[in-house]
């Protein structure tokens, strides 16, 4: 187990200078669909003309290369003989996601209110010219508790023709992950958010659920 200073340099990211345009018709549906037609002149279309400034803790890494979608995106998943991870904790329990599919993890950033998003949507912000859903992970996972503690930091994953942030209370570590311990197919070992999970991974006494992606996506842009 290696931290993630091992392999990333932290550095600072410059915002854009413009807001988003020429949205593909993933970003635009999202945007008619929680915030209205002719979203651009609404107030929250113009908060998104404006790019937040964000702080990069983790970089792309250099050999990211675009991943299948869908079921095809799952089965590539399992095939590979070691997966690797990037582990964080929401709220008091850890998880992981592959690195593959994470674009950058950065410093919390102000979000734009959506009104007619479902609780687990934080709201939308424009991260160097795209539109990013912010994802509360506590509250669509059921961690949520009064007086928990805050989300520090945003994992940007990129899939579907879209990118996300997923809102996170701190970032773990990075593992290199042996096929032969990882578990897939273990809904029936779970609870209420079972549906969201791809897997487990065993390394020595901690046991860490990997989230779908895939899934989570399809979460966020049909709720």
């Amino acid at each position: 187990m290696k931290t993630l200073e091992d392999y990333f340099a932290q550095s600072v990211a410059l915002p854009d200078q413009e807001g988003p345009k020429d949205l593909n018709g993933v970003e635009r549906e999202f945007l008619e669909k929680y915030v209205g037609m002719g979203w651009e002149n609404t107030p929250q279309g113009k908060a998104l003309a404006v790019p937040v400034q964000a702080e990069q803790v983790m970089a792309p890494p250099p050999d990211r290369q675009d991943v299948p979608e869908g079921d095809d995106l799952e089965s590539s998943l399992m095939a590979e003989e070691e997966l690797r991870l990037v582990s964080f904790h929401v709220q008091s329990e850890v998880f992981a996601v592959p690195i593959m599919l994470v674009q950058e993890v950065l410093r919390a950033v102000p979000a734009t209110k959506l009104p007619a998003a479902p609780p687990h949507l934080a709201g939308v912000t424009n991260l160097r010219g795209k539109v990013t859903p912010l994802v509360d992970l506590a509250c669509l996972l059921g961690l949520r508790a009064e007086g928990g503690q805050p989300d520090n930091f945003l994992i940007v994953c990129r899939l579907h023709g879209m990118q996300i942030g997923l809102l996170v209370r701190a970032i773990d570590t990075m593992y290199r992950a042996p096929r032969a311990d990882i578990e897939w197919g273990i809904e029936s070992q779970l609870g209420v958010s079972a549906g969201l999970m791809a897997g487990l991974y065993k390394s020595g006494d901690r046991l860490i659920q990997i989230l779908s992606i895939s899934r989570l996506f399809q979460k966020v842009l049909k709720s």
